[in-house]
C-alpha cells in the first residue's frame, strides 16, 4: 500500500497566514516556510491556500522566488531529463508501454507529437 503524503504542518501554515495578514511579503513568507522545513511541494500548497492561486501560478511563484533560487537550475535540469526520457519512451513505440502523448504548451489545441 502506498503511503499518503503528509499535509503541511498546520501550525506553520497558521503562522504563515498570520504573517500574510500582518502584511509580510511573499518572499518573507517563503523564507519562513523553508526555514520551518517545508519543501517546495508544501510551500506550493501553502501559497495556493494563502493567496487562492492556481497550481501552475503557485509553482511558478516558488520556482522563481529568491527563497528557492538555489534549487532552480537543478530542478530545471531534472525536468528536462525526465521530459527527454518520456519522449524517448514514446518514440520507442513499445506496445508493452502505455501510450505517451505530448502537447505543445504554447498551443493547447495542437495534437500530440
Amino acid at each position: 500500500m502506498l503511503e499518503q503524503p503528509k499535509p503541511p504542518n498546520s501550525e506553520v501554515v497558521a503562522d504563515a497566514h498570520r504573517l500574510a495578514a500582518a502584511g509580510a511579503d511573499l518572499e518573507t513568507i517563503l523564507v519562513f516556510l523553508r526555514e520551518k522545513g517545508f519543501d517546495k511541494i508544501d510551500s506550493i500548497k501553502t501559497m495556493r491556500g494563502l493567496y487562492s492561486l492556481s497550481m501552475p501560478k503557485a509553482k511558478d511563484l516558488i520556482d522563481h522566488s529568491a527563497a528557492w533560487s538555489d534549487r532552480f537550475h537543478h530542478d530545471m535540469e531534472f525536468r528536462e531529463t525526465a521530459l527527454r526520457a518520456f519522449r524517448d519512451l514514446a518514440a520507442s513505440n513499445d506496445a508493452s508501454l502505455p501510450k505517451i502523448e505530448f502537447t505543445d504548451p504554447e498551443d493547447p489545441d495542437r495534437e500530440a507529437d
